[in-house]
């Protein structure tokens, strides 16, 4: 489980979501650059509202718990660093939230389970999502057959000027217009579809084509296909992708990792062996006289990589017999009982595999 945000925070990773914020409290007035205090410290600060953003989500909170930060990065690049303590009380006593939200709220993060064979090739899968798109009978723009008028209160921009008063003393800030949600126009009648929104809920089945390699944990980006705002900006869909354990194979970084099992004849005498690897033939030389727990290396065989191909490891296991004739016998007592040389040892199981 990942804990660094636990500890930024200061709470135990079982923390209620009472604990967190209180813990948040206190460590944002602390540590806010506008707080004139000797402890102010602007990176610490922007640190810690990422953490509190992500364990006061509890669907980010599982997921962060799940795959790591790579499972929420981006999240709260903008949401949680709120730029004026006016949002920070806000959201602390329950209020709106900053500036940015918007773009938090627009992305969607799912994620998706392949196989490691899927890895290996890479695959095409499917992804069905809720999300808001553009309202079809408006065109998203909220206006019943489309007519609108600019906005009075912004004059068009989408965005209007705003002193706040904080604790510290006035700020000024630059925020979304609440009129128009951003748009800059108004519909001169709001549209019976999305009752003037410019968006609907849909559901939507996305065709995505995960390439060979992906790594556990890695995000991969639609664009275009989160949710559409009020003000016409459309977020992009994030998957993120866990892969399987795989009965055979045991992946590191690009690399893999099995064990080969061979005959005594095979380890004494050196064989030429086979291995599928999701569906593919590879030859394997069995140099003569190998050792348990001796290693093969198949290079380039591996997972695909960005910059080259990983490789293959196989880790040699010998198959003892365990019911051997008489002959047989004999002769691995004689090897017990007699001190052999190397060359000695090999001449005689040869002899005996012959």
């Amino acid at each position: 489980m990942a804990k660094e945000y636990y500890d930024l925070l200061g709470v135990d990773q079982n923390a209620s979501q009472d604990e967190i914020k209180k813990a948040y409290r206190k460590k944002a007035k602390k540590y806010h650059p506008d707080s004139n205090s000797d402890q102010a410290d602007e990176e610490k600060f922007k640190k810690i509202n990422k953490a509190y953003d992500v364990l006061s989500d509890e669907e980010k909170r599982k997921k962060y718990d799940q795959f790591g930060k790579a499972a929420v990065d981006g999240s709260a690049e903008t949401g949680a660093g709120f730029q004026n303590l006016q949002d920070l009380f806000e959201t602390l006593l329950g209020g709106g939230g900053g500036r940015g939200r918007s773009q938090q709220t627009a992305d969607i993060k799912e994620t998706i389970t392949i196989t490691l064979e899927d890895a290996y090739h890479g695959t095409e899968t499917t992804i069905t999502v809720k999300r808001q798109a553009a309202c079809e009978q408006c065109d998203g723009t909220g206006a019943e057959n489309g007519n609108t008028t600019t906005c009075q209160q912004c004059n068009g921009q989408g965005r209007v000027k705003a002193v706040r008063r904080t604790p510290f003393g006035r700020s000024r800030v630059v925020e979304q217009c609440d009129q128009c949600h951003g748009r800059g126009t108004q519909p001169e009648t709001a549209c019976s579809a999305c009752s003037g929104t410019g968006t609907t809920q849909t559901q939507e089945t996305i065709t995505v084509d995960v390439p060979a390699g992906v790594e556990h944990r890695q995000r991969l980006r639609i664009k275009n296909k989160g949710n559409r705002l009020p003000n016409g900006e459309t977020g992009d869909l994030y998957l993120f992708v866990g892969i399987k354990g795989d009965e055979q194979f045991e992946r590191r970084n690009n690399d893999l990792f099995t064990t080969l099992e061979i005959g005594l004849g095979d380890a004494v005498l050196g064989a030429e062996k086979t291995i599928d690897v999701f569906g593919k033939t590879l030859s394997v030389s069995i140099p003569e006289g190998i050792q348990p727990g001796d290693v093969l290396r198949l290079k380039g065989e591996g997972m695909p990589g960005r910059r080259h191909d990983g490789d293959i490891y196989l880790k040699i296991d010998i198959d003892i017999p365990e019911d051997l004739d008489e002959q047989t016998k004999e002769l691995f007592e004689q090897f017990r009982t007699e001190p052999t040389t190397e060359n000695s040892f090999f001449d005689s199981v040869k002899d005996l595999a012959s």
